[in-house]
């Protein structure tokens, strides 16, 4: 009877030790670089965002996956620095007032707009 009644309990108590966070909507980022031209940032916690294979032509064509230009970054709070692991949330891409120089600097092809960016770690 006592076994009957772990092999029952067992499944009830081990979904309650889930270690996984619940999806807030959030994603976890790097910032790879940051131009007058770009900022582009290293999704870590989502394999389908982004572009894959992308070599940055600034840094002897270090190759990323998962990066995407942020093209609203001109919002984005001037704390945050090339190196750090941000989270964030993203939307596809709406027209904007930011201001970039005319540089080309191979950004990724991928873009959209990142809101409610916090710092989590500098470099």
């Amino acid at each position: 009877m006592k076994f009957l009644f772990i092999l029952i309990a067992l499944p009830v108590l081990a979904s309650k030790c889930n270690k996984n966070k619940e999806n807030d909507g959030y994603l976890r980022g790097k910032v790879v670089r940051i131009s007058c031209a770009s900022f582009v940032v290293q999704v870590l916690n989502n394999d389908s965002f982004g572009e894959d294979g992308w070599k940055d032509m600034t840094n002897n064509n270090v190759q990323y996956d998962n990066v995407f230009t942020a093209s609203n970054a001109c919002k984005i709070p001037a704390g945050v620095k090339a190196g750090a692991t941000i989270r964030f949330k993203a939307s596809s891409s709406k027209p904007n007032d930011c201001v970039y120089c005319m540089m080309f600097d191979g950004p990724p092809t991928a873009k959209y707009d990142i809101t409610d960016v916090m710092i989590e770690e500098t470099k």
